[in-house]
């Protein structure tokens, strides 16, 4: 019925048990959102400014009838199968909601739905078909948010765009009615107002309590194109179950909705706290054999947000019964309420879901390989989510991820978001405001980067102080940023700030003496992402402050300072060959301390906070029943080992480690640490992965090796995040087949049976760090932008024919192989280049820079010294 859809590579074909645990993320880049379940059900209304998961927006949902003659021939919601706990699920009230209740009264289980559903998931968009033997037709929808790279305004829409696709496939003709029904989030009274206007139908939800805070204060959209309409305003104010039956019966009837609408605030609380609710409907006739769309929009508008945690004394602490502080969503900027972005969607339809659905088919329509495609994309989903907010002038702010009600650790973590490479490629404005915020709010007087922003934005700095790997990371992804912008002026405005955050390594102020001698070697102690500290010099952290150096010797040259150039390079060549030739053990690269020796710790014992632990310095990093340290990575062999050598070859700064070492150790954590089974591994962590499945692990003491008794937190776990960067690393160093099979372990265990392939978890719910994945799609197409350069490159990793994606500059589009011709295409926005090259084949060369638009060129790829027109 749908040939698009039979052609979808079956790891994006979701059926049966396959469909239990989705939950497809819906909204704008940080507006918050709601998610639609496998079997349709709209859940996960994160729509005010925080997580709410695990939560419905009352019985809100779509619902579809068919008459034939003037008589009822069925009337079903727009639901499938029950795929929650049978005896209860969470639900609004403490008590007499959740197990022990029944299935989820506000899941619909208890009113006909349809039998079957079958998901196509392929972010940014979701198909699901709906199929009962009992409903006369089918019914497709398509569910959408725009998702534009390098559109971050249209991207940031808080709406989301369902187009039905019906289909009588019986032989009469039908008339069928499409119901939306909307809850008033949160609203126990609703001022439901309808309107018609420009071809566009409306129904605006707010509450009617003059009195909420403004943080409290929103409205809700559902709205469509649709020539003939119904709207019932408001659903029955009763109690009990009232609101939901009366609807039912209005609807499953011959006829059209009645037009209920009432003037006046509801008087009393629902006494199973449902939100007020309202329909608005589209009634269409198909004749037999034919089929036709109707499209919806559904939006939000909750311009302010409280700052709930600003008083807490701790992220597990209660949250004080005190006033805080607020900030204003971008979104709010652009459009004044969710009847604006609702129109806006409408009108615009055709533009926003064909630029979505062109970068869609841009990813999808490649021959990356299948568990590529699934990584890359379905972690970008966590970007409409409340793991982000993006505050009034634009700027980017986020959580690691998310609890169920609140977000999980805070403050844009650079340790790490430092993983993270979709923004860079795709939203690069909202990447470098990361690096703007962190510069100017982050920076300690001494030149020390605090790795936890707080809000409102200058309010103060993080307790804990600079974090090794997020410190030199932001160095590393300047250079990154300016390199795919060649936005000169740019670095010139960041770059003291930049060369003060370099020199803090060697600052007499830095209490944690990275490097006070000035020898490129870094040391000390280093705050990190395993939440605690490593002493002495080490290749994973180690290597991340030899890359800031390169980097920083390449920006001080670029901007005329000839002494700090050299000063940097110098240092980062010392760094390199120390960890080259003290580092490396022969077959991985480990960490150079001695367990027994105690006195490592001394100069640090000054009184300061143990990583995040309440215990005093000593007692946390010295065993005195082993007479060993503590919580260090020793000879381990580490996943995240030479992750400063990553960090440089995806900045474009190139490599700085021998590359037989960095090919052997690669291929010692595939060896080591990727386990196809965890059936017999132990963990006592955080179980992220178990069983049958398989994964990467943080870190591994093969046997010969010490392994300390008290090791590192974490080490045992599995972190995608950690395994797409990995993964990407292996496949950019030539062991493809090594680095396939990390991704493709990562997600099985994300196949919607097991997991919900579009959330990540790590430490909560939409975990930056696993955005690392995108990192897979610039390794197989051997991706280098360097736009100061005006150069674009690639270096496939495929053999023969194929279609690359890349995303670079302002635009996103494809490299194709052919018969020997080779085509870049650009699918949206715009490029700025001189020139093309390919691996092996050569080089495109236009005889001045140019911008490059929506079209395909066929590269004539000629010798360096050659000019082609």
């Amino acid at each position: 019925m749908w040939d698009d859809l039979a052609s979808i590579d079956p790891r994006f074909a979701y059926r049966g048990e396959r469909t239990r645990y989705i939950a497809f993320p819906l909204g704008g880049i940080g507006s918050g959102g709601f998610s639609i379940s496998g079997s349709g059900r709209l859940i996960d209304w994160s729509i005010r400014n925080r997580p709410a998961l695990q939560g419905y927006n009352g019985y809100s949902h779509f619902a579809i009838k068919a008459e034939r003659d003037g008589q009822l021939v069925d009337a079903r919601v727009l639901n499938g199968p029950y795929d929650l706990n049978p005896s209860g699920a969470p639900g609004l009230r403490k008590m007499f909601d959740g197990f022990g209740h029944g299935a989820n009264r506000q899941t619909l289980v208890g009113v006909p739905h349809f039998g079957e559903v079958d998901f196509y998931g392929r972010f940014p968009t979701a198909d699901l078909v709906f199929r009962d033997e009992r409903f006369p037709g089918a019914v497709r929808l398509t569910a959408l948010s725009p998702f534009i790279p390098h559109n971050d305004r249209d991207s940031a829409m808080p709406v989301a765009m369902l187009a039905f696709e019906i289909v009588n496939d019986t032989g009469d003709a039908l008339t069928y009615t499409l119901a939306g029904t909307l809850g008033n989030h949160g609203a126990n009274s609703g001022i439901h107002t309808f309107d018609r206007r420009d071809g566009v139908s409306t129904l605006r939800l707010t509450s009617s309590d003059q009195t909420l805070k403004p943080a409290d204060r929103g409205d809700l959209t559902i709205a469509t194109d649709a020539d003939d309409v119904d709207h019932t305003d408001h659903h029955y104010r009763g109690q009990w179950f009232d609101d939901l039956a009366v609807f039912w019966k209005d609807f499953a009837r011959p006829g059209r909705l009645p037009e209920r609408r009432y003037e006046r605030p509801r008087t009393s609380q629902h006494m199973g706290l449902q939100p007020e609710h309202g329909t608005l409907a589209a009634r269409v006739t198909i004749p037999a054999g034919e089929r036709r769309t109707v499209r919806f929009a559904l939006s939000w508008s909750f311009p302010v947000g409280d700052i709930y945690w600003a008083f807490r004394s701790s992220p597990s602490a209660p949250i004080p019964d005190r006033e805080t502080p607020t900030w204003r969503n971008y979104y709010a900027n652009h459009w004044t309420d969710s009847e604006a972005s609702a129109r806006d969607a409408l009108q615009r339809w055709e533009g926003l879901a064909g630029e979505t659905i062109a970068f869609r088919d841009g990813v999808f329509g490649s021959t990356l390989p299948a568990e590529i495609k699934d990584a890359a994309s379905a972690t970008l989903a966590l970007l409409r989510t409340a793991t982000v907010i993006r505050l009034e002038g634009g700027e980017i702010w986020a959580w690691e991820g998310q609890h169920t009600q609140d977000g999980s650790c805070e403050g844009s973590c650079t340790h790490v978001w430092n993983y993270q490479q979709a923004l860079a490629h795709l939203f690069p404005t909202l990447e470098r405001t990361l690096r703007e915020t962190e510069l100017t709010y982050n920076q300690l007087p001494s030149g020390g980067l605090t790795f936890r922003q707080k809000l409102p934005l200058g309010s103060g700095f993080d307790v804990i102080g600079p974090c090794a790997d997020g410190h030199f990371g932001a160095v590393i992804k300047t250079y990154r940023d300016w390199k795919l912008s060649g936005d000169g002026e740019w670095l010139a405005r960041w770059w003291p700030k930049v060369r003060r955050a370099v020199e803090y390594a060697w600052s007499r102020d830095n209490p944690d003496r990275w490097d006070p001698d000035e020898t490129g070697i870094l040391s000390g102690r280093q705050h990190q992402t395993l939440d605690m500290e490593l002493f002495n010099p080490n290749a994973w952290l180690g290597s991340i402050y030899v890359a800031a150096l390169l980097a920083a010797s390449e920006m001080a040259a670029a901007l005329g300072e000839a002494d700090f150039a050299e000063k940097c390079g110098r240092l980062g060549r010392n760094g390199a060959r120390y960890i080259d030739e003290k580092l490396f053990n022969g077959r991985w690269f480990v960490q150079d301390i001695d367990l027994s020796d105690r006195s490592v710790l001394v100069p640090f014992d000054v009184g300061r906070k143990a990583g995040v632990l309440a215990d005093g310095f000593m007692e946390t990093y010295w065993s005195q029943e082993h007479a060993e340290l503590k919580y260090q990575m020793g000879e381990g062999c580490i996943t995240d080992q030479i992750l400063g050598q990553w960090h440089a070859e995806v900045a474009g700064l190139g490599g700085f480690l021998d590359d037989r070492k960095v090919e052997a150790a690669l291929k010692a954590v595939h060896a080591n640490n990727f386990r196809p089974s965890l059936q017999d591994h132990f963990n006592p962590c955080r179980t992220y992965a178990y069983e049958d499945e398989g994964g990467l692990l943080v870190a591994t003491y093969p046997e010969g090796v010490r392994q300390p008794m008290v090791a590192a937190p974490y080490a045992e776990e599995v972190w995608t995040g950690i395994e797409y960067m990995s993964a990407s690393h292996m496949i950019m160093r030539g062991l493809v087949d090594e680095g396939l099979a990390v991704v493709r372990a990562a997600r099985d265990r994300h196949d919607g049976a097991r997991r919900n392939p579009w959330n990540d978890i790590e430490c909560g719910s939409y975990y930056a760090r696993s955005m690392s994945a995108w990192q897979l799609v610039n390794a197989w197409a051997g991706l280098s932008a360097d736009l100061v350069a005006g150069r674009i490159g690639f270096a496939p990793k495929a053999q023969g024919d194929c279609t690359l994606f890349w995303s670079a500059g302002n635009g996103f589009g494809q490299l194709r192989r052919q018969a020997g011709e080779v085509t870049f295409a650009v699918l949206g926005g715009s490029i700025d280049v001189g020139e093309i090259a390919v691996a092996d084949l050569g080089v495109h060369r236009f005889p001045a820079r140019r911008v490059i638009g929506k079209g395909a060129l066929v590269l004539q790829l000629a010798p360096e010294a050659s000019t082609v027109a």
